[in-house]
């Protein structure tokens, strides 16, 4: 069973939540992590976006991949399946809490690597091309509806979305 949807105005404090979060892994993977990157909804200033603090950790030495997943897992955070379009890369998906809504997502990946500069693409594409962003935030109005399969819908729409943009 999948958490409900939910959508938010952009609020000024995530940048804010970011940069704790952002402090408290490189503090925690004890230099596994070299730089993490904002990504997300929330990562877009004016932007509805569902409210999780969504971020990208670049590692340097990827064999540490499984260490710093159990170390940042120290801080409230759980392994799940990385997303599908990382497929082809070694990643680590964690999110937090446990249990309950969740309020933020860490993928840990080769820094510099081509999940790495995709999802940085993306969010810069977004950030600079405001037709983009319109266009995305009318796909999550659309399929951010109740019902059972909408979280599917909207990974679908989604996935067409990104692959649709020109980087």
């Amino acid at each position: 069973m999948h958490a409900p949807h939910r959508l938010m105005a952009y609020n000024r404090q995530w940048p804010q939540e970011f940069e704790q979060s952002r402090s408290m892994l490189l503090w925690a993977s004890e230099g596994w992590i070299q730089d993490i990157q904002h990504i997300g909804g929330t990562a877009l200033p004016g932007s509805v976006a569902q409210p999780v603090i969504d971020m990208l950790a670049g590692m340097s030495e990827i064999h540490g991949l499984n260490e710093a997943a159990e170390l940042i897992e120290g801080l409230n955070y759980t392994r799940v399946p990385s997303p599908d379009w990382c497929a082809d890369e070694l990643t680590a998906h964690l999110q937090k809490p446990r249990a309950g809504l969740v309020t933020h997502t860490v993928l840990l990946v080769r820094q510099g690597g081509a999940v790495w500069r995709q999802g940085v693409a993306v969010r810069e594409q977004l950030r600079w091309n405001i037709g983009d962003r319109q266009r995305l935030e009318t796909i999550k109005r659309e399929h951010f509806i109740d019902g059972c399969h909408a979280h599917v819908n909207y990974a679908a729409a989604k996935h067409n979305f990104f692959n649709a943009l020109e980087l």
